[in-house]
């Protein structure tokens, strides 16, 4: 195999730090690292992106699925051991869970994520970013920010169905203030929109962002309920 392409080193220092890689390629991985300048560029600038997630993605709650086939696995075992493994694992699957997800959507979907006018392969400059949810918990929409930009950037991932004379609302959810609105979301998939001040002035302390769904005639002062879209909002930097 050759080792002078940037972007094959890439995908195996991302697979090597978050450890889809199996042992003969780890070690077949850390010989080259050892030997190749090139390839040890790469896992070093993969294993800072690893640190600087874990400390700002949130954890995600496995479902018991999850935790059933984990028993079918490693079969039967005493109960004051199971709950002994049980709460080993369920935080750190939760928080690997949530990790490998963020770094997969960052990865393999940068625009989602990163300003249109930065180069192809720019590194993801420091950001809020909020990946929502429907009903369902599936991905609907991504929504980031620049630490000091007045913009944000939205990007549907699934089309909103809205009734006639109805708006889609994105609203900041701070963690001890009512929440406010922070741009009327239009029908575009890909949206860069204007929020009321700067992002390191609104999101400082915001956990979360949401969609409401409202009357076109007017915004109303607090949202209306249920959500039709919800998510946390990180700091990635």
């Amino acid at each position: 195999m050759k080792y002078d392409s940037t972007e094959l080193l890439d995908r195996l220092a991302a697979s090597y730090v978050f450890g889809t890689q199996g042992g003969r390629a780890r070690r077949r991985f850390e010989r080259l690292v050892r030997s190749n300048a090139a390839a040890a560029g790469a896992l070093q600038a993969w294993q800072a992106r690893s640190a600087a997630l874990s400390a700002v993605i949130p954890p995600v709650r496995p479902s018991p699925e999850v935790w059933k086939r984990i028993e079918q696995r490693i079969g039967a075992v005493p109960q004051a051991a199971s709950r002994r493994l049980a709460g080993w694992l369920r935080p750190a699957l939760g928080f690997m869970c949530g990790l490998i997800a963020a770094v997969g959507l960052l990865r393999w979907q940068p625009d989602w994520v990163l300003p249109s006018d930065l180069p192809p392969k720019a590194v993801l400059p420091a950001s809020y970013v909020g990946l929502l949810l429907d009903a369902s918990g599936r991905p609907a929409a991504l929504a980031s920010s620049l630490k000091h930009g007045a913009q944000i950037s939205v990007k549907l991932l699934q089309p909103l169905a809205l009734p006639a004379g109805k708006v889609a609302v994105l609203w900041a959810l701070p963690d001890k203030a009512p929440p406010f609105v922070l741009a009327r979301l239009g029908g575009d998939t890909k949206q860069l929109l204007v929020m009321p001040g700067s992002s390191e002035a609104l999101l400082a302390s915001v956990s979360e962002l949401a969609v409401s769904v409202e009357d076109a005639a007017g915004i109303p002062a607090s949202p209306a309920a249920p959500f039709l879209l919800r998510g946390h909002c990180v700091k990635l930097w």
